[in-house]
């Protein structure tokens, strides 16, 4: 990874691990132990932050900006798993189980991420079974939510599909604006270009989007929330 380290900026690391959700609830003595490794880097759209078969030397907190998880393709075709932002911990499977990395990450905008070294994070997971009990969770949690993705793309038509992916990039986003092309919209949900375009023409005609040239913006997110079983204006968070 060649990104460029920002040389002057002293940031509160405690801060930023305790809002990333692999370690919320994590003693702030351990945050400081893992604030004293990490550093932070400014990284440039476009530039390749992980590639598949690397090993897992690192992982990444994203602080600023949004990056793509992308599975590559034999014949140099890639799709796009899904897009990350502020918060966002990357890289954390193969940090964990010492096995090759399983997706490329991407970064979609300029931003800054905050590195944090596989040798401090497997000294804590040795000393403290607290420590290791909180990873466990929430690395539990992700599973649960990949395993959801999954049914969703088995039982779920695009429309809902689509929805989905809708509401979940807005989050943390007023004024519910995405900056996102139709082609990466299709890779999320599964589904071609032109199947995405036609199912947002017929949300700009009902009201509940407006479309832009590599712009999305959210008018009604009740009537997106409507369209996926199970899911109410009031359980959108």
């Amino acid at each position: 990874m060649d990104a460029q380290q920002s040389p002057d900026i002293a940031p509160p690391w405690r801060g930023i691990l305790a809002k990333a959700p692999l370690f919320a609830g994590f003693a702030a003595a351990d945050l400081d132990r893992l604030g004293a490794t990490a550093h932070e880097r400014l990284v440039r759209r476009g530039e390749v932050m992980m590639r598949t078969g690397d090993p897992g030397l690192f992982m990444m907190i994203i602080t600023l900006g949004e990056m793509r998880v992308v599975l590559p393709g034999e014949a140099g075709q890639e799709q796009t798993i899904t897009k990350l932002g502020p918060g966002a911990v990357i890289g954390e499977i193969a940090l964990f189980d010492g096995q090759p990395r399983t997706a490329d990450v991407v970064a979609a905008t300029n931003g800054k991420v905050v590195v944090i070294e596989r040798a401090e994070v497997l000294r804590l997971l040795a000393q403290d079974p607290q420590f290791a009990l909180g990873v466990i969770v929430q690395l539990c949690a992700r599973l649960r939510g990949t395993l959801s993705q999954l049914e969703s793309m088995v039982f779920q038509d695009v429309a809902t599909r689509l929805a989905a992916s809708l509401l979940r990039l807005a989050q943390g986003k007023p004024p519910r604006r995405l900056d996102i092309t139709q082609a990466e919209l299709g890779q999320l949900v599964g589904a071609s270009r032109e199947i995405v375009n036609k199912r947002l023409r017929a949300f700009a005609a009902a009201g509940i989007i407006q479309i832009v040239p590599g712009r999305i913006l959210l008018l009604d997110e009740a009537q997106l929330a409507a369209m996926i079983p199970g899911r109410t204006p009031e359980t959108q968070g």
